[in-house]
C-alpha cells in the first residue's frame, strides 16, 4: 500500500506504545504491527484507516495539495497508481484500533519472567496471532473478573507448592476473597470488625494466588478486651469443607500461631 504520511501513523503508534509496559511490546508495535498496517490489511480494515489519496480542489481540504507531496508520490500519481493518505483524525474508534489496544493490554499482562519475552521471539507472533489471543484474553477477563484482580495482600506464612497464608486488610481483599471463594466475608459485617480490631481474616493462597481457605480470628472479646487468639470460621470454597489436599496446610497454619479452635471444628482435619 502506498501511504503518503506513514509518519502519521508511526506517531499515532508510539502514542499506543506509551501504554506498553515491557520494552519488547513497544519494539513489536513499532515494528510487526506497523509493517501489518502498512501492508497486510483486508480491503474492509484498510479503507477504515486509509483515504484514497486525490489531489484537494481547494485549501481547506486536510489532504495536501500535489506539490507538497514527496517526489516517490508525485511520480506514484503521475502513474495512476492509487495512493493513500492515513487519517489519523479519531483513529480509537475504528475497530482496527481497538484490537491494537488489546493486544497491547495482553502483552501488558504478561509477567515479567515470562519465556515469551525472550531474545526475539516477541517480535516473531503476527499481528492475527497476536489479535486472537488477545480477544480470548479479553473475553476471559471479562467472564472471570476476579482471577485477574491482584490484591497483594501480606504474607503471614510461606509453606511448600507455592501455598501462603495471607491476612485480608482492605476492602479490595475482602471483596476479591468473596467472589472466588463464593462466601460473604465481603458483606460489610467482617470488614467493619476487623476496623474494629475484634477480629482477623486470613486466606490461603496457592501460587497463582487463589483462594482454598478463608479463616476468621477473633482477637477480642464482646467487651474489647483482648483475648488469646481463637479460630471462630475456617471456610473452604461456597461454606463447605476445605478439600483433603489444602488441611495440612490449615493445620500447620493453626499450629504455627497457636490459636485454639471455638468454631468450624467439622471442617478441620
Amino acid at each position: 500500500m502506498n501511504v503518503i504520511n506513514v509518519n502519521t501513523l508511526e506517531r499515532e503508534l508510539r502514542n499506543v506504545a506509551v501504554y506498553a509496559k515491557h520494552p519488547a511490546a513497544k519494539t513489536w508495535l513499532l515494528s510487526t504491527a506497523r509493517n501489518f498496517l502498512l501492508s497486510g490489511l483486508s480491503a474492509k480494515d484498510a479503507n477504515s484507516i486509509y483515504l484514497v489519496y486525490a489531489p484537494p480542489d481547494s485549501a481547506s481540504s486536510d489532504l495536501p495539495p500535489l506539490r507538497q507531496l514527496p517526489d516517490w508520490a508525485k511520480a506514484a500519481h503521475a502513474q495512476n497508481v492509487e495512493l493513500h493518505w492515513f487519517d489519523h483524525l479519531q483513529a480509537r474508534r475504528r475497530p482496527i484500533w481497538q484490537s491494537l489496544e488489546y493486544i497491547i493490554h495482553w502483552f501488558n499482562a504478561w509477567e515479567p519472567n515470562d519465556p515469551r519475552w525472550n531474545g526475539e521471539r516477541t517480535t516473531r507472533i503476527c499481528w492475527h496471532t497476536a489479535a486472537r489471543e488477545s480477544a480470548m484474553w479479553f473475553k476471559d477477563v471479562n467472564e472471570n473478573l476476579w482471577d485477574y484482580v491482584k490484591d497483594r495482600p501480606p504474607v503471614i506464612r510461606t509453606y511448600e507448592d507455592g501455598f501462603r497464608w495471607v491476612r485480608l486488610s482492605t476492602p479490595l481483599h475482602f471483596e476479591r476473597e468473596s467472589r472466588l471463594a463464593g462466601h460473604c466475608v465481603d458483606n460489610g459485617n467482617y470488614y467493619a470488625a476487623y476496623q474494629r480490631g475484634e477480629t482477623e481474616y486470613y486466606s490461603l493462597r496457592d501460587e497463582f494466588n487463589k483462594p482454598h481457605a478463608t479463616v476468621e480470628v477473633r482477637k477480642k472479646n464482646r467487651d474489647k478486651t483482648a483475648t488469646t487468639p481463637a479460630v471462630l470460621q475456617c471456610k473452604g470454597r461456597n461454606n463447605c469443607k476445605a478439600p483433603a489436599q489444602y488441611q495440612r496446610f490449615i493445620r500447620r497454619f493453626f499450629d504455627d500461631m497457636h490459636w485454639t479452635i471455638e468454631g468450624d471444628a467439622s471442617l478441620i482435619d
